[in-house]
């Protein structure tokens, strides 16, 4: 994890700027603040070829910095979050990221048929487990709170891949 030759990267003046006003960031802490993200950041995106080099975008936390990783500077930084439509990403930001939440939906769809199959036998059990003792407070609730379960899954799921949608959009 973190991003390679982090020690050899220098600061643009935009993304001291952007860091100062957009993490509220005092001058003299800059280069501290980038320090740690570089070393525990990780890969995200690959940006088109630029006039200046070689870009990519490397994510930690909620923060995601465009690095020229030819050139080692740090380009600048920004806000990360796939769920507000207004994140300020540019149409052409946007138009990078695509890819990449594409993914993301397709990583979706797969974990949640992953759980759903985890659930689905358990769901089973504790049916036949009711089924056998239909007296059992305790085989219904098991039985009632695994399809509140499945339920709960489905909904995340769909309200993730929704929010990604609409971001990408």
């Amino acid at each position: 994890m973190g991003v390679a030759n982090a020690q050899k990267y220098t600061i643009s003046k935009h993304a001291a700027m952007r860091i100062r006003t957009r993490f509220n960031i005092v001058p003299t802490r800059v280069k501290t603040w980038v320090n740690r993200f570089l070393t525990a950041a990780t890969f995200f995106q690959t940006c088109n070829e630029s006039e200046g080099g070689k870009r990519e975008v490397y994510k930690k936390d909620d923060v995601l910095m465009v690095l020229d990783v030819e050139q080692f500077i740090v380009v600048t930084a920004y806000q990360y979050n796939p769920f507000d439509k207004t994140s300020g990403l540019s149409d052409d930001m946007k138009k990078l990221l695509r890819p990449s939440l594409k993914r993301i939906i397709g990583q979706q769809h797969i974990n949640l048929r992953d759980k759903l199959d985890g659930l689905m036998l358990d769901l089973q059990l504790n049916y036949q487990s009711f089924q056998t003792h239909p007296q059992s407070m305790t085989d219904l609730q098991k039985y009632l709170a695994t399809i509140a379960e499945i339920n709960k899954q489905i909904a995340d799921s769909q309200a993730l891949i929704e929010n990604v949608h609409n971001l990408i959009k």
